[in-house]
């Protein structure tokens, strides 16, 4: 057991300072245009501990990940043999390849611990509001002017959005929704009055980073999280609430022509404008990822078989013929794992979702609402604009988010206090 405790304990130490260590990397970039890839090691050392722990204690959780491996890169490595492909994208399929079973990784270990620490949520209190704090001071290091902006480059009045230091722009949209879903729920909980403050932050947040992704995640999260906790009740027009909820809703609504006038001033306006113009709503929905679609399902029917079917082709397959990403999460599990890679990725959303499922309808866990809600926006986001399933900063904090689902209202881990 002191091993195990040992151990544990660096792995929360350094899913605490998960998001610095990030932001360190991409401060180093932009500053010195030196990738310093500390990052990589961070999350390499992270993944070794993870893995020795679950080798230890929890052997047969390591033999299904290993399984989910050896299947994600099936098809890429009979592609290679087969002389269908170079191999210039299997070390990339193979970094992919973790990012995708990173999360269960975790979520296996947090499991058993949760069985375990009796501090255990408190623990991930810390870790998430941490990483939070952390995510917070980028984008207002990006709002001052400092880091990058949303679509690379430095920020400066023609660019669109910010994100601080953080280099991965795809990915910080998903982050926004796990802390935005966490804290507005939090918020609602303690007190209806601080969650229309922390709602205002978190729009503002959204509009910051300008992504339609985050703007319109952050302002469903804001409508929604009132109706998880209210139910019907938020529609009688009979408490507090419902006249609160009733009364905002009905404000943004008498003024949606003028923030339309608004929207239009701004450059995001302008690039949503250039995919409708050149590729229809399609193209404003898909940021034309549709044509990356269309291109890689070319390059899969001139070799359609059961087994690509299967296992898929690979990421070299597609980089010899095509692009070799549709940056949508589903379609290039499909292309470069097929049909069991689909598979995997919804075992994964399955296991993250599995405790808020369980409690929805239990009063005292009173965020398993919230993460089920969350985690089904980021299902949506994964297929709209990617970078979900396949992220590496999102892999290391969405099972710490999924799994206080099962967190009591008293905060007592009811499996800490049996286990003892």
């Amino acid at each position: 057991m002191m091993g195990e405790s040992f151990i544990s304990r660096i792995i929360f130490v350094m899913l605490s300072l998960f998001l610095l260590v990030d932001a360190i990397n991409g401060y180093f970039l932009q500053s010195f245009n030196l990738d310093v890839q500390i990052s990589m090691l961070y999350k390499g050392c992270l993944l070794i501990l993870l893995s020795l722990y679950l080798i230890l204690y929890k052997p047969s959780d390591i033999i299904l990940i290993l399984g989910f491996c050896f299947l994600l890169m099936l098809g890429e490595a009979i592609s290679v043999l087969m002389l269908q492909s170079s191999a210039n994208q299997t070390e990339f399929l193979a970094q992919h390849a973790l990012k995708v079973v990173s999360p269960l990784l975790l979520l296996c270990f947090l499991f058993h611990r949760e069985g375990l620490d009796q501090k255990f949520y408190e623990r991930m209190d810390l870790i998430l509001g941490l990483n939070c704090l952390i995510f917070i001071c980028n984008i207002l290091a990006g709002i001052l002017g400092f880091g990058f902006s949303t679509y690379g480059g430095s920020v400066s009045e023609s660019s669109i959005g910010v994100k601080g230091f953080f280099y991965a722009g795809n990915e910080i949209s998903a982050i926004l929704v796990v802390f935005a879903g966490l804290y507005l729920g939090k918020a609602y909980v303690k007190s209806r009055i601080l969650f229309i403050f922390v709602a205002i932050f978190w729009v503002i947040v959204g509009f910051s980073i300008s992504t339609k992704t985050a703007i319109l995640a952050v302002l469903i999260l804001v409508a929604a999280t009132p109706l998880l906790f209210e139910g019907k009740r938020i529609f009688f027009l009979n408490n507090i609430p419902s006249l609160i909820y009733s009364t905002v809703l009905a404000l943004i609504v008498s003024q949606i022509f003028n923030f339309y006038t608004i929207f239009q001033e701004t450059a995001l306006f302008g690039r949503m404008d250039f995919f409708f113009r050149n590729h229809g709503i399609i193209g404003v929905v898909l940021s034309g990822r549709d044509l990356y679609i269309y291109s890689m399902w070319q390059g899969f029917e001139s070799s359609a078989s059961i087994f690509n079917m299967i296992f898929g082709n690979g990421a070299s397959y597609y980089a010899d013929r095509t692009v070799y990403s549709s940056e949508l999460d589903f379609a290039d599990m499909f292309f470069w794992h097929g049909i069991a890679g689909v598979l995997i990725s919804l075992f994964v959303f399955a296991a993250l979702s599995a405790y808020a499922i369980k409690y929805w309808s239990e009063a005292p866990c009173l965020f398993a609402r919230t993460v089920l809600l969350t985690n089904f926006l980021l299902l949506v986001i994964a297929n709209l604009s990617g970078h979900v399933f396949t992220s590496g900063m999102l892999a290391f904090l969405w099972p710490c988010f999924a799994i206080i689902a099962k967190r009591r209202r008293s905060g007592v881990n009811p499996s800490a206090v049996a286990a003892a």
